[in-house]
């Protein structure tokens, strides 16, 4: 090896790693201010967005702040609007089915004080809940609905432990609440609603049966269920005053044991024999608030606890002419005093049972009146077998029977018009050689009855003759009579119930008195059977005129309308001619009773029916169909006549002013006969025009084609 260039070597790698170690410190030195700028630009850029990505972080935060206060608001709001609302609010879990809130309303409606209560003692309790449909698992069956397919409307009926039952029209949807999902249940009450349709069911069932005569005691059994449902807590019974035995019987209502019902039957009319009792005997109201301190109840007091009745109010029930019928009774297992609200609650059922008794009473007296019927002479049986129509004619024909029997001058008939303090005499019969009494027998003359009642001095007839003039108070008679030597009359007194209706007059020339005491008896059998047959043809005509209208309308009812539908479909088919239809029903009436009340949709059929009588011709015939719906029949009348008939009637009900404080229109359908068609049928044309008529806004006629 060269010495020498082992040594150039080593110097080479010497200056060489000398190069790199002077480059190094100088490249350093240069590079370093270099990275320094850049690391403080980064910095700055750091320091700038952590800024900015703070002022965001801040913005967040206020919107988050100000979304959650809007978002308490609101729920607070929300509750508020709900505390001060009249329909039942509560919020559920939807997991748990949990009560989350319940206003007053609510908790009110559910017998609760908390919403935990209200959760541990309803929701959760299926022994709380009513029986089907009405059951918890019922109302999870809604909740499972509402969950699939959203909003659901029901009607609810709950029982409240100790309260009265409430019913409820109510709603469940899903509502967004404190940032999730809950249930959200609304509730109207509508209790009130759904007792006086109840109430007005057992008015219809009563006054049903007091129609088909189906029994006293069917009718008040429902007049006592009718004053139950207007009352909560109530049990009501109903008693029929016997006046020959002055008790009183126990005839309408079954939610009062039998034993207490047994117990009070035969009641006396006393003051101190009970509340009923009593107030047939003091004709007035009486309160008994606990059977327990009244001394009226010491006779029955025992029976009444047994039976667990605490309080009882007794009303009389009076008839038209002011006599007691009977009494209803109020009775409650509680103390207990009737408020305003009751008391008008009873006056309907009170004044239902007044004519249905009436009735009844009316009724045994004509079944009495046949009886004797059978017991008396021909001429009594022909008299009061009468038909209506042939009333007039039987009554003067009775009159020339009872000139025959007593060979008498002349037979005169009285009657008495009490409102007008008038008489008349309205029928007669003169034998040979005697002019009638009176040619214009319309004519009418002044007398007081009281000063009338006063001439018989409690006997049931009397005698006048020249011996004895007749009194001031018959002046008409004593003109018309003209008695003379040998002549005498006998008046006795004819009655309607217990109230003087007429005068029968027997005038006879005989030398001595002819008024043997059976004649005088038997003359006044036969004002008796004349009184029997006024008051039957009466009544007669008031029970015909009810078995064919309507009560409240005054139109045919249904029955009789079916009637004269067949009578006009046998005439057309025989003789090929037609006739047609009209049927109509008030538009929204359910609306009109419901806010204004039944009284006033009562009274805007009576106008609408007035409005229908007023505006068709004699031989059209017009019905009430059923609740709000009326028909018409229009003999020989086509299609194209009958449809302006329909419009000028539904113009004039649309501008009559009614007493509510809104127009009240009619949906129109018309039909005309085709051959071939049965009532049914034709009914049916009428009634898909009606239907059409609704669904093409209502307040217009529709024809069927």
């Amino acid at each position: 090896m060269n010495p020498v260039s082992g040594m150039d070597g080593d110097y080479v790698d010497s200056a060489v790693s000398d190069y790199w170690a002077l480059f190094s410190e100088n490249a350093l030195a240069v590079a370093l201010p270099f990275l320094t700028a850049v690391l403080a630009a980064l910095l700055v850029l750091s320091i700038l967005r952590y800024q900015r990505l703070n002022r965001r972080v801040q913005g967040l935060s206020l919107e988050m702040g100000s979304a959650s206060r809007s978002l308490r608001n609101a729920d607070r709001d929300l509750r508020t609007l709900f505390d001060q609302s009249a329909i039942a609010v509560m919020l559920l879990d939807r997991s748990n089915k949990s009560v989350l809130y319940a206003n007053e309303t609510a908790m009110t409606a559910f017998g609760a004080r908390t919403e935990e209560q209200l959760t541990a003692s309803v929701m959760q309790k299926p022994d709380a809940w009513s029986a089907a449909p009405f059951s918890l698992l019922d109302f999870e069956e809604i909740i499972y609905k509402t969950g699939r397919s959203g909003l659901q409307k029901f009607e609810w009926y709950f029982e409240p432990v100790g309260r009265r039952p409430v019913w409820l029209d109510s709603s469940l949807s899903i509502i967004s609440y404190k940032g999730g999902q809950a249930l959200m249940f609304t509730g109207v009450n509508i209790t009130d609603r759904k007792h006086a349709e109840k109430a007005d069911r057992y008015r219809h069932k009563a006054m049903t049966s007091m129609a088909n005569d189906n029994g006293l005691h069917a009718t008040l059994d429902h007049l006592a269920a009718m004053a139950e449902s207007r009352m909560a807590g109530a049990r009501c019974g109903v008693m029929v005053h016997n006046v020959e035995g002055a008790r009183l019987r126990w005839v309408g209502g079954r939610s009062i044991p039998e034993a207490f019902r047994e117990t009070l039957d035969g009641v006396p009319v006393a003051f101190g024999a009970a509340s009923c009792g009593t107030a047939v005997f003091i004709r007035g109201r009486v309160v008994t608030r606990d059977v327990r301190s009244d001394d009226r109840w010491d006779r029955y007091r025992d029976d009444a606890e047994l039976a667990g009745l605490r309080a009882c109010w007794s009303e009389p029930v009076l008839g038209s002419s002011g006599e007691l019928l009977g009494t209803f009774d109020v009775y409650h297992d509680e103390p207990w005093t009737p408020g305003d609200d009751d008391i008008d609650a009873l006056t309907d059922p009170i004044a239902i049972a007044s004519l249905a008794i009436e009735r009844h009473q009316a009724k045994g007296q004509l079944e009495q009146m046949v009886l004797s019927e059978q017991m008396v002479r021909r001429i009594s049986t022909d008299l009061l077998t009468l038909d209506p129509e042939e009333t007039d004619e039987g009554l003067t024909s009775t009159c020339r029977a009872l000139g025959g029997f007593y060979r008498a001058d002349r037979v005169f008939l009285c009657q008495l018009e009490e409102a007008s303090q008038q008489v008349w005499i309205s029928h007669e019969w003169a034998g040979e050689g005697f002019d009638a009494l009176c040619q214009h027998t319309a004519r009418k003359y002044p007398v007081i009855t009281a000063a009338l009642a006063k001439v018989f001095a409690g006997k049931a007839s009397v005698i006048f003759s020249t011996e004895r003039d007749i009194p001031p108070q018959l002046e008409f008679l004593q003109d018309l009579l003209a008695l003379r030597s040998n002549q005498s009359v006998l008046l006795a007194m004819v009655h309607r119930g217990d109230r003087m209706s007429g005068i029968l007059g027997i005038q006879m020339t005989a030398p001595v008195n002819p008024w043997t005491p059976q004649r005088s008896q038997t003359a006044e059998l036969m004002a008796n059977l004349f009184g029997s047959a006024l008051n039957r043809n009466q009544l007669l005509h008031s029970l015909t005129y009810q078995a064919v209208h309507d009560q409240l309308t005054g139109l045919y009812n249904r029955h009789k309308i079916e009637s004269f539908m067949d009578q006009e479909v046998a005439r057309c088919t025989r003789y090929g001619s037609t006739f047609s239809l009209i049927i109509f029903d008030l538009d929204h009436f359910k609306s009109i009773n419901d806010r204004f009340g039944h009284n006033e949709g009562d009274a805007v059929l009576s106008s609408v029916s007035s409005l229908v009588s007023n505006g068709i011709r004699e031989s059209e015939i017009a019905g009430r169909w059923g609740g709000e719906e009326f028909l018409i029949i229009l003999p020989e009348t086509s299609l194209d006549s009958a449809v302006p008939v329909a419009d000028r009637l539904r113009s004039s009900i649309e501008s009559h002013r009614f007493s509510i404080p809104e127009p009240v229109t009619i949906s129109v359908g018309v039909a005309a006969f085709r051959p071939g068609d049965t009532p049914h049928e034709l009914i049916q044309r009428a009634d898909a025009a009606l239907y059409s008529a609704k669904e093409s806004g209502r307040n217009c006629v529709k024809q069927s084609f």
